[in-house]
């Protein structure tokens, strides 16, 4: 079971990767070698937050600047374009406040039209994912 609570809160943006990737720290090898002297950290290309550990929780705040219809998310695992989409009203049914968050170690999300083709998108929207300070052993 998971506990719920994070240590760190971050905004999200789309299209930002926030999977856990590997950082060679190896000077002895070149970066395209396997070494067991690095870190990790939460983005592809740079940390996003101070804590270590994953993106575990998204809760969508406010999407009411948003114009598309539908956003498309995949977790950690999901390795090519099959990820579910959903579409944003479900995120802002006041009937189901529950439906606000989705637990899933985040790899990230974009904003796309009922086909899963992205949407650029310009509006305003308040997207938090919820960081515990380490790797988990187990995921």
């Amino acid at each position: 079971m998971m506990i719920n609570s994070g240590t760190e809160l971050i905004n999200l943006i789309a299209g930002e990767n926030y999977s856990p990737t590997f950082v060679s720290a190896d000077r002895r090898r070149p970066s395209t070698e396997r070494t067991t002297v690095g870190y990790w950290q939460i983005g592809d290309t740079t940390q996003h937050g101070f804590a270590r550990g994953p993106v575990f929780k998204v809760e969508f705040v406010d999407l009411s600047g948003v114009a598309a219809n539908y956003i498309k998310i995949w977790g950690v695992d999901n390795l090519d374009n099959d990820a579910p989409i959903y579409p944003i009203t479900y995120f802002s049914d006041t009937t189901a406040p529950w439906r606000t968050t989705i637990e899933v170690y985040l790899q990230k999300f974009i904003f796309c039209d009922v086909n899963g083709d992205e949407v650029v998108e310009e509006g305003d929207y308040t997207i938090v994912g919820y960081k515990k300070r380490v790797i988990p052993i187990a995921w």
